[in-house]
């Protein structure tokens, strides 16, 4: 094993072209803000697609895909359901070998489809192979939604547990990974999630998913839902459904809405497409924009006539998501290179490793660091920061 240098020009080479919006108006092709149709309706566009498992050539490193590991994980209070309060774990060859260093940064994934069933986390799958055959850990993770026992507030809940139960990963099976190096990247709903997570250290201890175990250093939002009002004035159903008529839930909006609960300590980058009709690309830059305001750094990316359902990694965009993300960890990344590599793409998906089961103590009732790990490890599974002028985080 040797220390490599992955740089923001190396790891950004791919995604020249891009465009940051500093306060939300800029596109990628220089014409300016472009804005959808409001006429249009959502049924249009799915609210999410299935993953593909296989990582083109374009958007693979060079580390051995590793089968994932499907971890339970313990929610609040107990109970929970272990059908899906679970995620899929995905460790470099290196990070499993005696005497790894305790440096491998962990991307978190959260899907979207309107916090609802039927979306899963397979729909992330592909993001999660591609992510970790450049050599990152990644925790791709599933949650209780509304139709299965979720909806507000247990689906945030379940996000920060599962957040927090990286901990217990590092201790029981992972130790080489570094928590103080976590991004926390989602699609759509999965976005309004990631971007969530992100103020959880400065709720009121005692409150709903206050007291993080892990803190991420950044989030990357994929069309994600950042202005939980403005979606629903926009007419996103889901976001309604979700938390209600904000003139008559405004406690939920207050709790859950990202743009009213904005840590300025954590860097967010949010993606959008200039056509997505499921959500627009206004609530990225206003987030931006409040961010800022805030003392905060951000980027928006606003990509032109682009739709909701553009960042797998067979897709054109997926490039540039995956480059931020990876230059949001380290600097410097271990990099296996005694195992035999080849190219992602040439390597199939592989069946899930079984793992024996994880003993825990009971979880504890409030979201501060959970004392132990899940009752089970089942086997399971299947389911970009840019150099200056290329989407460089302002601030």
């Amino acid at each position: 094993m040797h220390r490599a240098r992955v740089t923001r020009l190396t790891l950004l080479a791919v995604a020249t072209g891009v465009a940051v919006a500093a306060c939300g108006t800029a596109t990628d092709d220089g014409t300016g803000p472009t804005s959808p149709n409001p006429s249009q309706s959502q049924a249009h566009e799915p609210d999410e697609v299935e993953g593909d498992s296989a990582v083109p050539p374009s958007a693979s490193g060079t580390v051995p895909i590793p089968p994932p590991i499907r971890l339970q994980y313990p929610v609040p209070g107990g109970g929970g359901d272990p059908r899906q309060n679970v995620g899929d774990l995905y460790l470099p060859t290196s990070a499993t070998r005696p005497g790894a260093p305790a440096d491998l940064p962990v991307v978190v994934l959260l899907h979207g489809g309107g916090w609802r069933t039927p979306a899963t986390l397979a729909a992330l799958s592909g993001m999660a192979r591609s992510l970790v055959s450049h050599g990152v850990a990644v925790w791709n993770v599933e949650y209780r939604r509304i139709g299965a026992g979720g909806g507000y507030p247990v689906t945030l809940t379940d996000t920060a547990a599962a957040i927090d139960y990286l901990q217990t990963i590092k201790t029981q099976i992972a130790p080489s990974i570094d928590l103080d190096d976590v991004v926390v990247a989602g699609h759509s709903a999965g976005g309004q999630l990631a971007v969530w997570a992100a103020a959880r250290e400065m709720l009121t201890p005692g409150a709903m998913g206050s007291v993080p175990a892990v803190k991420p250093v950044a989030i990357v939002s994929m069309a994600g839902v950042l202005d939980m009002k403005l979606a629903v004035a926009d007419g996103n159903k889901h976001t309604r459904e979700f938390l209600g008529d904000p003139k008559t839930n405004a406690q939920n909006y207050a709790v859950a809405d990202p743009i009213e609960n904005i840590n300025p300590k954590i860097p967010v980058t949010c993606f959008n497409g200039t056509a997505d009709h499921v959500v627009r690309a206004h609530e990225c830059t206003s987030f931006i924009k409040a961010l800022k305001a805030d003392g905060g750094v951000g980027q928006a990316i606003l990509l032109p006539n682009a739709g909701h359902n553009v960042y797998t990694p067979n897709q054109r965009y997926w490039t540039r998501v995956q480059a931020v993300i990876l230059d949001y960890t380290d600097d410097y990344r271990a990099i296996d290179t005694t195992a035999p590599s080849a190219p992602a793409a040439s390597t199939p998906p592989s069946a899930p490793e079984t793992v024996p089961p994880v003993a825990i103590a009971p979880p504890a009732p409030v979201l501060a660091a959970p004392a132990g790990a899940a009752p089970g490890a089942s086997a399971g599974g299947g389911d970009g920061q840019p150099p200056a002028g290329v989407g460089a985080p302002v601030g």
